[in-house]
């Protein structure tokens, strides 16, 4: 598998017209082929710190990493890629081969219906654009009222329609706050450090909880976590919660 993923990034190769930095990018596909590959990290790392982000890029440097033998890093890579249209599907076929290396597998919980429909929001539509769709629903309704006080439209009989409306854009709004919230409290990761302890409290000698591998996937409360300098408190795909070091970890 590791050299269907060489042919990948040689497939990519001519994909460095995509970017700004065509002579980094050049250089540091040059520095992998030649083997030199902690130096074309270094490189691709410079094109992301500029800006210059791409699938093509991502990959690149998923690839790069799985070279380095550094699964975890090369997983959120492909995670990273995996959000590009030209290069999900590659990047799929990539996260199965790394998700495969990892000697240790977490236990992960099916997300509840609601959790999902919140992520749909997040991803799809945001949390604005659900808004606007409750707050132009809540308007009609209040037009209908209005009409009515101004007898112009049959206020009896169109009082269902109208309440029926103002309802449901008050909810529709509502949940857009919820999925904004959730958005700004809560973020993805990845562990790429071998282990982490993970901890009840945020104190190295407090009671462990259980042992976060490298790959893990991993979902940070931001809020928390801003309580405790250097402590992530974070959720297992398994649910469990719990206090860890923050080093090791890759926010999607």
């Amino acid at each position: 598998m590791k050299e269907k993923l060489i042919l990948l990034f040689l497939s990519l190769f001519y994909c460095s017209a995509l970017f700004a930095q065509q002579g980094t990018f050049d250089e540091a596909n040059t520095l992998f082929e030649n083997g030199d590959l902690n130096e074309a990290m270094a490189l691709y790392r410079s094109i992301e710190a500029e800006g210059q982000e791409s699938g093509a890029l991502f990959l690149n440097m998923g690839i790069t990493a799985v070279q380095l033998d550094s699964m975890g890093l090369a997983k959120y890579y492909f995670l990273k890629a995996d959000d590009f249209e030209t290069t999900d599907q590659q990047a799929n076929e990539a996260l199965n081969f790394v998700n495969s290396q990892f000697s240790r597998q977490s236990a992960i919980l099916p997300k509840l219906p609601w959790d999902r429909a919140v992520d749909w929001i997040n991803d799809e539509i945001t949390a604005f654009g659900l808004f606007l769709i409750g707050f132009l629903i809540t308007i009609s309704g209040l037009t209908l009222l209005y009409l009515g006080w101004l007898e112009k439209l049959p206020l009896r009989k169109t009082s269902p329609y109208l309440i029926t409306l103002v309802i449901t854009g008050s909810v529709v709004a509502g949940l857009a706050f919820y999925a904004d919230y959730v958005n700004q409290r809560y973020d993805e990761a990845i562990l790429i450090s071998n282990s982490q302890r993970v901890l009840q409290q945020p104190r190295p000698e407090s009671t462990l909880i259980s042992i976060a591998y490298e790959g893990y996937d991993l979902t940070i409360d931001q809020w928390e976590s801003a309580k405790h300098e250097n402590w992530l408190y974070i959720r297992l795909g398994n649910g469990q919660f719990g206090w860890v070091r923050n080093e090791g970890i890759k926010i999607l």
